[in-house]
């Protein structure tokens, strides 16, 4: 399917990238820069969508990339990095330190993905291999029109990207979907193995940087950024609070899943939209669902001394 291309102010644009993977049609962006300082991409989804995105790119006038900025090598963000860095390769690249060897050589990636996401990792279609010559030195970041923050917490090798009044936060901000009704849902994107500290300095670390405005993987752009962030925040604290009693209280976690999902669809009023969003939409947040709770019932089994099994 084309992109959906979405002008979200005059010199950033949000490319809505639509893999053949059923409530994925709104879920996945690549952020396009193109101002006075660079010209640039902030992700670049799957790999199945790669020439979708090219043709986007095109459509919007740009010919020529400064840099393609990987927030992190998920396929869903940096699948399509070897496809666009031949389609344009004056561009630089830039990944997380603990990505780059797998951005160069995608192999043990791939097979990790599939082993993790099965279908959908298929659906995705394996990246391609990134040439070494085109990944940025530490000279030529020290002098890039934007700062790189360290942010792990969702994947180990995260950075989010600070370019102007625009902090580009990948997911580790969460998730937050626009509503029809103008609300906003927010989902933890805290998948095992997850820690809570690492993901709360993280939080942390983009606050100090006092974004204006914060520009989601998953998906779109807010103007209350350090609303949101502080929001989110406290978002992690509750699951914590809400699941560790009953995680501690059971002997096989791995049977609660759903229902400790259902309890934070109950109670937490961030994923109160989720009956507002698709059919498809709902089964796709579901599934993601479990994948946070699985984090963080894995993490209170080890920090909280918790009994419960995997």
């Amino acid at each position: 399917m084309p992109a959906s291309i979405r002008q979200c102010a005059p010199d950033l644009y949000l490319i809505v990238l639509a893999p053949p993977i059923a409530g994925f049609d709104d879920f996945i962006g690549a952020w396009l820069i193109n101002g006075p300082a660079m010209t640039g991409l902030v992700d670049v989804g799957p790999a199945v969508t790669a020439q979708p995105l090219i043709d986007a790119i095109a459509a919007v006038g740009v010919a020529h990339l400064d840099y393609i900025i990987l927030t992190h090598i998920h396929l869903d963000h940096a699948g399509a990095v070897g496809h666009i860095a031949r389609r344009f390769p004056e561009a630089t690249v830039v990944c997380h330190p603990r990505g780059i060897p797998h951005i160069i050589d995608p192999q043990r990636l791939w097979e990790g993905t599939l082993k993790t996401l099965g279908d959908t990792g298929r659906a995705y279609g394996p990246m391609l291999p990134v040439d070494p010559a085109a990944i940025a030195s530490d000279d030529l970041l020290a002098a890039a029109p934007f700062r790189l923050l360290d942010t792990p917490g969702h994947s180990p090798h995260h950075f989010a990207v600070a370019s102007g009044r625009y902090l580009f936060a990948g997911e580790a901000g969460g998730v937050c979907l626009p509503l029809p009704d103008g609300g906003i849902y927010l989902r933890p994107a805290t998948p095992p193995r997850f820690f809570l500290e690492t993901s709360l300095a993280s939080i942390d670390r983009i606050m100090d940087a006092r974004p204006e405005i914060l520009c989601y993987g998953h998906l779109g752009m807010q103007t209350d950024a350090m609303g949101l962030l502080a929001d989110h925040r406290d978002q992690l604290l509750s699951w914590r609070e809400t699941l560790a009693p009953d995680v501690a209280s059971v002997a096989d976690a791995a049977a609660h899943i759903d229902r400790w999902v259902d309890r934070m669809l109950a109670t937490d009023p961030r994923l109160a939209g989720f009956d507002r969003l698709a059919p498809a939409a709902q089964a796709r947040e579901r599934s993601f669902l479990r994948n946070s709770v699985r984090g963080f019932v894995g993490y209170l089994m080890v920090t909280e001394n918790c009994s419960g099994e995997t």
